[in-house]
Parts: structure tokens; C-alpha cells; sequence
């Protein structure tokens, strides 16, 4: 089959999805019907036999795939296989011929279903025996107590069976190497049978390895070889190779990630997601050892999904598309603050989702709003009820080592009391010889220094929890809409030159990230004359991002800072800070390529919902090994080291400038940026 039909077939058949629109998609329900219809007619040899595009990840899909049935399955129609699945035998069929199936077969199957049928496929195939979760601890700042004391919480409300995993704040190696050793410090010190991981990248785990036990080995994942470097540097068997030094691997995915990169090679977000269970799949034939997968349906934002309908929809999908690779996969049923979808909605449709696609495990955070990564998900308080609706329990060693700890059984009740035995039990864990009450006093005080801070931990007051997500819900909208002040320019900036992107509007902001991605003509002109003489070694950028409020609070604490400290290392910064409006990370590309820098230093205001206005740096070297520019749109993300939760409450500023410099030394000695800058 001709593989641009075949795209557009897979395409024009989805469910419709805002993301889509960027690879042919639409909103025409006759459209679709017919192309669901055409495409349930094509046979598994059909699809089988196209490959959709050629790359790394089209072949790992292909060697992977078990092919001794192919003789009886290849006339099988998607139609079908759908039947199949949908029949009394459902389960038994997809356990003998899931391994036969292809990544784009499966996303064909579950693109023909109707809603109903893809619940009634989730819940009848590879079905959980309990239902876990996935404690996330994170803290803006890296804080030892805040991380200790989120993860007290969340086995309080019986969290945790599954894994322990945090996102890391600030992604060295260093911190990672701290942070795998707290993590570590907790599971044994409390004797928890679950496994734990730093959400960094396999890259710099591997590093990490060489100086301390890494449980479990993270990556995100991607449906194209583009998207997969973009990430991490490497293709499907450079991810492979890195996974085989761990004993245990965590891998994320989620719609929408190669949409907004632009990296999908004219695929559907759906089939996309196929093809990326498909190299989790691969690559755990090459390294078996325990595995799981959690989609973040939700996380990236209005310009891929635009409705709590939409997002109920790709779970049901994915959970399907995970269990036929053999996968097992838990949902982060999220939300970013500028989809627009409340709080509360949030929790309705995770409790629809729960029953209707049965998901392996759950996020679980402190409070619905994550306070790191600043989105809206599944709080720990959520959880007890969670599990009675889905019917089953956490995992029966955790559910017997928290009754053992002090934990109810219902693990309904993070009181401060729970938590003040847990922290203690840590405590003593580490060798501390108080006694209890005095350890548990102890606590207490930092549990309420915690919650005086803002932090829901310990908190039984459910309309006070809920009145504080709402609170931050409310700060975050605010801070998407809002402008950077000209005061904080005129106070923090040198020469400051205004310009724009190609977003016309806020809303086309939001909605088209490629808009933010790029100075508008006349403005690009205006940069382009700036530097006649001398091109500076360094550009200096600041954007609104999605929180010009972080600009207005943070740069004059960080700008002036950087470019004293680059200045002092001997580097000639440009004479003109650009202040962009509606700018994303990427139009500090584009002015790289206009500024004609080595590199970039930009400033952008992000995470609006974590209730700080933190700021990220984005450092990028912009020459390739010969010296020539490398500076355009499709620069990947992974050429870019991230110093990011910038805030007196997360990393301080001072910090910041600090590693800011460091950062920009070390890219101008290595010539590179990103996942192969070394030393950090």
C-alpha cells in the first residue's frame, strides 16, 4: 500500500483531536466515517507491508514484531481484529496475537472502535490485579524536606505500590546523583517493596551510575527517529543500548509530543503513539527487566488536546494500543493550566477514566497541582476512593508493609499524626536515637512550616484543598495572560529592543505554538541590522513564555547577575537585550540565527500553576563542529541545557546566575549545548 494513503487514511479515521489538524486532520464527522470505514476494510498484510516512514524506529518496529502467525493473520481485516477483541474471547486473542501485531495495525484497531468499545477492550484485556500508583514528590527546588514530606503524605492515603518517582528540578548530574540517594534512603529505610526513580534522561542516569545505585532507568519516548534525537540525542538502538545497563526502566509518553515539535513526519498523534509503544516494546525484548510505561495524556497543552471529552478519548485509546504491545502502562490524567479545564472537571473525568479504561496505576501528587512542573493531576487524597471505584487495591506486599508502618487500611487518613510516625520511623531508619514523641514533634513543626508555605500535605480539610487548587488555578490563568512591565525592563535590561512572533494574538499564542516560534518579519529585519561590526559570542533573550509574571518578579535578579558574571569570565555578551512578546523557547533560536551569536542565554517565564512565578534559562550553542550556524526552527530541544525553576523558593536566583555562567563557559570551551555538553 502506497505509505502517503496509508498516513492519510490512519489520519482522516481518528477521533478528532486539535493536534491532528498540523498533519491533515479535521473536524468532518462524514470525512472521518468514511475514512474509519476504508481503513477497517484494509487487511494486517496490507499494513504489515507499508512502512510509514524510514527510520530507526520503523525498523526497530518491524524486527520486533512476532511474525510466526502471519500466514493466518495477514487476510485478517482491521475490522476483524476489532470483532475479535470485542468478543467473549477478547482477552485470550489479544494474549496469543497482540506480539503479532504492528504498531500502526493496532492504531488502525482502536481508531474503528467507539468509545464504549474501547472501555469494554480495556477492561476485559491484560487487566491489572491491582490497581497502584506512581507517588510524584517534586519540589521547585530540589528540597530534601519537601520531597521526604510529599512522600510521607502519599503513603499516608496508600500511594506508592508502584513506583516512587521524581522529577527532578534541576537535571545535573550532580542533583541526580543526590536525589537517586534520598530516594533510595526512603524505600529502604522504611522497607518499602517498590522501586524508585529520578525522571531525567538515560543519558545522564548512565553517568550518574558510576557513583551511585540507580534503581530504575528513565526515558521518554517517541513514535519517529526525529522526535526520539530531539529528546535524548539518540535513535532506537542507542536508547536500547543505554537501557541494558539498568534493572528496571520507566518510560513516558504522550500524544501530541512529535505534533508540537514538529517532528511527526506526516503521522497522526494517535499512530504516533502506536509506533512508541511499539519501542518500549522493542527495546524491552533487548533488555527484560521490569518495565513500565504512563502516558502524561494532557500535559503539553490546548494546541493538542482542547477538551476534557478529547482527553477522555486518547486514554481510552492508549490504554487499549499499551495492553496489545504487551505493555504495562498507567495514565497521568492531567491537565495543563492554560487548556482551561478546572480542577474539578479534572477530578470528574479521572474518575470516569479510572472506571472506564481500568489503568494498571495512577499518578498520585501532593494536592492536584504538581509543584514543580506546575499541572493539574491526580492528588493523594484522591486515591482511597479511586480504589473503590476501580474495584481493587494497591499491591498486597505495599498494602501489608503501610498497616505494618501505622498506615490505616483504607489509607484514607494523611493526618499529622500518620506522618509525624512516618518521618520518625525515617528518622530513626537513619540512625537517629531520639525517642519517637520527640522525633514526631519534630515533624510536626515541619509539617506545619510546610502547609504555612502553601504545600497541601497532612491537610484533612477537603473544601480547604480544594479552595487552595482553585486559588491556584485562578493565579495560574492570570499569569498566562499577563505582560512583561516595562519598569522590570528599564530596571533590569541593557539596550533593551522589543520584538514579536509571529502570534498576532494571545489566543493564536496558545493555541499555535509554531506562531511563538519565530520573530515576525519586520521585527526579525530590526534584530537583523543590530550587530553590523562584531556579531556578540552571547545573545541575551527574555520572553513571556506562559508566565510573564515570573519575568516581572525574578529578572531583576537574574539578568543583570548573568551578564556581570559572563562579562567577568571574558565573554563579549551582545550590547542589546532582546525582550520578546509571546516568544517560546524556540524564537530564541530564530534570534540566534538573525543575532549570528555562538550562544544564546534566554529567559523565559514558564510552569504558571506550581503558585510561584519561577523562571527558566534556556543556554544553546548554535555552531556545529566545523563552526558553521546550525541556529533554525528545527534545532532540536535536546541541543539545549535547561536551568530551570528559577525562584527564591526553588533554585535562587544567585544559584541560578552562577550556573547560568558555568553552563555557558563550558558550552563555549566544548562547542555544544544540551544532552552532549559534559561536566555538568
Amino acid at each position: 500500500m502506497d505509505p502517503d494513503a496509508l498516513r492519510r487514511t490512519l489520519t482522516l479515521a481518528s477521533a478528532f483531536k486539535d493536534g491532528d489538524r498540523a498533519v491533515g486532520g479535521g473536524d468532518d464527522e462524514r470525512v472521518r466515517r468514511g475514512a474509519r470505514q476504508a481503513l477497517a476494510a484494509l487487511t494486517l498484510g496490507e499494513m504489515h507491508r507499508t512502512t510509514l516512514v524510514d527510520d530507526g524506529v520503523s525498523d526497530a518496529l518491524a524486527r520486533s514484531r512476532d511474525r510466526t502467525h502471519d500466514a493466518d493473520l495477514h487476510p485478517w481485516t482491521v475490522r476483524r481484529v476489532r470483532d475479535a477483541l470485542l468478543a467473549s474471547g477478547g482477552e485470550a486473542w489479544a494474549a496469543r496475537y497482540g506480539g503479532a501485531l504492528g504498531s500502526e495495525a493496532i492504531a488502525a484497531v482502536v481508531k474503528v472502535m467507539t468509545r464504549d468499545e474501547l472501555s469494554v477492550v480495556a477492561r476485559g484485556i491484560g487487566r491489572a490485579p491491582h490497581f497502584g500508583s506512581r507517588i510524584q514528590p517534586n519540589s521547585p527546588g530540589d528540597d530534601e524536606r519537601e520531597i521526604l514530606f510529599s512522600i510521607f503524605d502519599g503513603l499516608a492515603h496508600g500511594c506508592g505500590d508502584v513506583v516512587i518517582g521524581l522529577n527532578p528540578a534541576a537535571d545535573d548530574v550532580d542533583t541526580i546523583v543526590r536525589l537517586e540517594q534520598l530516594l533510595e534512603q526512603v524505600v529502604r529505610r522504611l522497607e518499602l517493596p517498590t522501586r524508585f526513580c529520578v525522571l531525567s534522561d538515560l543519558v545522564k542516569q548512565h553517568a550518574a551510575l558510576q557513583r551511585t545505585r540507580v534503581d530504575v532507568g528513565f526515558q521518554s519516548l517517541a513514535g519517529t527517529s526525529k522526535a526520539l534525537a530531539g529528546m535524548v540525542g539518540l535513535d532506537v538502538d542507542g536508547v536500547a543500548e543505554l537501557a541494558r545497563a539498568f534493572g528496571g526502566l520507566y518510560f513516558e509518553t504522550g500524544q501530541g509530543a512529535e505534533v508540537t515539535n514538529g517532528v511527526a513526519e506526516g503521522i497522526d498523534m494517535g499512530t504516533l503513539e502506536a509506533r512508541t509503544y511499539g519501542v518500549a516494546r522493542a527495546i524491552r525484548q533487548t533488555a527484560p527487566v521490569w518495565t513500565i510505561v504512563n502516558d502524561v495524556a494532557g500535559f503539553i497543552g490546548p494546541e493538542v488536546f482542547s477538551s476534557a471529552e478529547q482527553l477522555e478519548r486518547v486514554c481510552l485509546e492508549d490504554v487499549v494500543m499499551a495492553r496489545l504491545h504487551g505493555l504495562t502502562m498507567g495514565l497521568d490524567v492531567c491537565a495543563t493550566f492554560h487548556m482551561g479545564i478546572p480542577p474539578s472537571a479534572l477530578r470528574q473525568l479521572t474518575q470516569r477514566i479510572v472506571e472506564r479504561a481500568a489503568p494498571a496505576y495512577l499518578m498520585a501528587v501532593a494536592g492536584n497541582a504538581d509543584p514543580m512542573l506546575g499541572y493539574l493531576t491526580t492528588s493523594f487524597r484522591e486515591h482511597p476512593a479511586l480504589r473503590r471505584i476501580a474495584g481493587r487495591t494497591t499491591a498486597d506486599a505495599m498494602r501489608g508493609r503501610l498497616s505494618a508502618l501505622g498506615v490505616p487500611e483504607a489509607g484514607a487518613a494523611a493526618t499529622s499524626d500518620v506522618i509525624a510516625g512516618l518521618s520518625a520511623r525515617y528518622a530513626r531508619g537513619g540512625g537517629d536515637r531520639r525517642s519517637s514523641t520527640a522525633l514526631e514533634v519534630d515533624a510536626r513543626r515541619d509539617l506545619a512550616a510546610l502547609q504555612d508555605r502553601g504545600w497541601d500535605l497532612g491537610l484533612a480539610d477537603t473544601a480547604r484543598a480544594e479552595a487552595r487548587v482553585d486559588a491556584i488555578y485562578e493565579h495560574a490563568r492570570a499569569a498566562l495572560y499577563a505582560v512583561i512591565d516595562d519598569a522590570v525592563v528599564r530596571d533590569a535590561a541593557t539596550r533593551p529592543l522589543r520584538v514579536r512572533t509571529a502570534a498576532v494574538s494571545r489566543e493564536e499564542y496558545l493555541s499555535s505554538p509554531p506562531s511563538g516560534e519565530r520573530l515576525r518579519d519586520e521585527d526579525a529585519g530590526a534584530v537583523a541590522t543590530l550587530y553590523t561590526a562584531r556579531r556578540p559570542q552571547v545573545q541575551l533573550v527574555i520572553s513571556d513564555g506562559l508566565n510573564a509574571n515570573a519575568i516581572n518578579e525574578q529578572l531583576r535578579a537574574v539578568l543583570p547577575g548573568v551578564r556581570r558574571a559572563l562579562a567577568a569570565a571574558g565573554c563579549h555578551v551582545g550590547d542589546h537585550d532582546l525582550v520578546v512578546r509571546n516568544g517560546r523557547v524556540r524564537a530564541g533560536y530564530d534570534i540566534g540565527r538573525w543575532t549570528g551569536a555562538d550562544v544564546v542565554v534566554h529567559l523565559i517565564g514558564e510552569r504558571p500553576g506550581t503558585g510561584l512565578n519561577t523562571l527558566s534559562a534556556y543556554v544553546t550553542y548554535g555552531r556545529d563542529a566545523a563552526g558553521a550556524p546550525r541556529w533554525s526552527g528545527a534545532l532540536p530541544h535536546s541541543a539545549t541545557t535547561a536551568v530551570c525553576g528559577i525562584h527564591p523558593r526553588g533554585k535562587p536566583p544567585e544559584a541560578a546566575v552562577a550556573e547560568v555562567a558555568r553552563v555557558v563557559g563550558r558550552a563555549l570551551a566544548q562547542r555544544r549545548s544540551g544532552v552532549r555538553l559534559e561536566g555538568l
